[in-house]
């Protein structure tokens, strides 16, 4: 297999992926786009109140609501497109392209559960 046929690969792995969790996110956003945790007041013992406290899972699920994975995946996105228009003969371009190639492969390696992730993608 050529660089080029597994650069492709790793792409095309990568854009489906980001697919996929830009069509979670969609499919649980809000009608605000925005999800929130319920906040609360502990009261210590000796009386003091501590304020806005995190609920733990609720606010991990809240931090990472759909409009934020949507935006991470825009963000993602604009990598993968970087790196998939062919550097041409510009050397700068070329040595941009070689460190987006390692992004990429990081960017793909959150998925490396995924049942089509190969091993050889891992940085």
């Amino acid at each position: 297999m050529t660089r080029d046929d597994d650069t492709s690969d790793v792409v095309a792995f990568l854009r489906a992926r980001l697919q996929d969790d830009w069509c979670f996110a969609r499919d649980a956003m809000t009608s605000s786009g925005h999800w929130q945790a319920e906040r609360t007041v502990v009261v210590l013992d000796t009386g003091a109140e501590i304020a806005d406290v995190f609920l733990g899972p609720a606010d991990h699920i809240a931090r990472f609501d759909p409009a934020r994975v949507i935006a991470e995946v825009d963000a993602k996105r604009a990598i993968v497109d970087a790196y998939d228009r062919p550097p041409g003969d510009d050397c700068a371009l070329a040595a941009s392209h070689d460190e987006l190639h390692t992004t990429v492969l990081l960017l793909a390696s959150v998925y490396a559960d995924h049942a089509d992730y190969r091993q050889e993608w891992r940085p």
